[in-house]
């Protein structure tokens, strides 16, 4: 399954590179509204998605195949004509891997109103049909009734809507959302939650890769069995620096437009990363060259050895290479301005890769009894610090005259919105929340439209699944 954002703009139709990878989506999360973090709110109470302001023409599009599950299409707002509780619920449904079915759910919000398409130049006709009429006669100013989608369908990049106000504010409230019984059954299976990731015994493998090497491993010049021509097999490698690493290393490997590109941490003892590559190490056409290389290196089984330099494991049921035949040897920088060559095949060295959403990646499981809200559902600045094990000092200077309540909404306000790396380590957050009866988000503009107790979980970005 291939997953796209909501907004489509142009400035995200530029030619990936190894630097930018996505821009599409780098284009879109320029979109995000302060008023609208997740999972945070601008009260400081839980906000169950974010809030998009898209600076194109407001076409809303789904975001990948799937189900209409329920929706709500209106003749005009509400509260005055500065509300619009316009909505489109869909269900996605994917496979990721042998028996692994992930089950996901995806909300648009607050779309325009069929009345006020004409001045805002939106075509209902790049609707579909469904889409065209109110969901209900009502009278203007009254809530329009949602309706069960009835097995409806919709193929991504689909019009559901454009965008439209909440109390006077353009923007779109977009969730990614999942069941509690969908979610347990899928990340049960994965390292969310773990601290201490174990090396995963199934095969579902997408995204980028991941290699955690153990302290004090070595590191050579060159490959082992290497020539004096600094050859091996007839492929060359580049002389390298010798020696071992101090801490733990966190490797990340992928590839773009035909080159392979690598980042590297050290890992210290309170899980905090130091980054050893300010830039992604380019090895320009290395993918390109994996037929190549893997005919030379690995000629007893090619196939096998495509899948060790590509994975760095070999996926495939039926593996065909002698287990001496193996060593897969990487460039990997062991410290600061020093690079050398490991063999990731070694058993010491755990292999990962997206798909199993790593702690130290970001991805951290958030349920009742370690969120940083309160039982009242406020959120405080110091909670929210020690979830994202964030030790810097944060202080906002009072003013004179405001309530405390006030003071603390613009310090947690002030933490969210200044800081970059806070709001990349909000997006990895997997939240579960579960709320007793009718799920109604954003003042009750869902009305109308029942849904059982939510687990929610976000995804940092949007994801290729094959």
């Amino acid at each position: 399954m291939i997953i796209s954002p909501p907004f489509l703009p142009e400035a995200g139709l530029a030619v990936p590179t190894g630097m930018n990878p996505d821009p599409m989506m780098d284009a879109v999360d320029k979109f995000e509204c302060d008023h609208g973090i997740y999972p945070i709110a601008v009260d400081r109470r839980w906000h169950c998605g974010v809030h998009l302001r898209s600076d194109t023409k407001g076409k809303v599009h789904a975001i990948a195949d799937g189900e209409v599950v329920a929706y709500r299409v209106c003749q005009h707002g509400v509260e005055g004509g500065v509300s619009h509780p316009g909505f489109v619920l869909l269900k996605h449904t994917t496979e990721t891997g042998e028996g692994r079915t992930l089950t996901f759910y995806s909300l648009y919000m607050h779309l325009l109103p069929l009345v006020e398409y004409q001045q805002h130049r939106a075509n209902a006709k790049e609707m579909p049909e469904f889409l065209r009429l109110p969901t209900g006669s009502v009278n203007k100013g009254q809530m329009t009734p949602a309706v069960s989608g009835e097995g409806k369908k919709v193929r991504r990049k689909d019009v559901v809507g454009w965008l439209g106000r909440y109390q006077g504010m353009p923007h779109l409230h977009f969730e990614i959302f999942m069941l509690p019984a969908d979610f347990d059954a899928y990340f049960g299976r994965t390292q969310l939650g773990k601290v201490t990731p174990v090396p995963p015994t199934g095969t579902d493998w997408w995204g980028h890769a991941y290699f955690v090497i153990p302290a004090g491993s070595t590191f050579r010049r060159l490959p082992e069995k290497a020539d004096a021509g600094n050859k091996l097999h007839g492929i060359e490698f580049k002389p390298a620096q010798e020696g071992s690493n101090a801490l733990p290393l966190l490797v990340e490997t992928y590839f773009s437009v035909g080159s392979k590109y690598t980042n590297v941490w050290s890992l210290a003892q309170d899980g905090t990363r130091t980054l050893l590559t300010p830039q992604p190490v380019e090895e320009k056409d290395y993918e390109y060259d994996l037929y190549k290389r893997a005919t030379a290196i690995y000629s007893s089984c090619p196939s096998d050895g495509y899948e060790l330099l590509r994975f760095g494991r070999i996926l495939s049921p039926s593996q065909t290479l002698a287990a001496n035949a193996r060593a897969t040897w990487m460039k990997v920088n062991w410290a600061a301005d020093k690079v050398g060559y490991i063999d990731i095949n070694d058993s010491g060295i755990h292999k990962f890769s997206d798909a199993d959403f790593l702690s130290c990646m970001g991805w951290q499981k958030v349920s009742e009894g370690n969120t940083p809200f309160r039982s009242d559902g406020m959120c405080d600045v110091d909670a929210l610090k020690k979830i994202l094990n964030d030790a810097a000092p944060h202080e906002v200077p009072e003013v004179t005259g405001e309530t405390q309540k006030v003071h603390k909404a613009r310090v947690l306000s002030a933490y969210v919105k200044g800081n970059a790396r806070v709001r990349r380590q909000l997006r990895g957050l997997s939240v579960t929340r579960r709320v007793s009866g009718i799920v109604r988000t954003t003042r009750g503009a869902m009305r109308g439209c029942s849904m059982r107790a939510a687990s929610t979980t976000v995804t940092r970005r949007a994801i290729r699944i094959s």
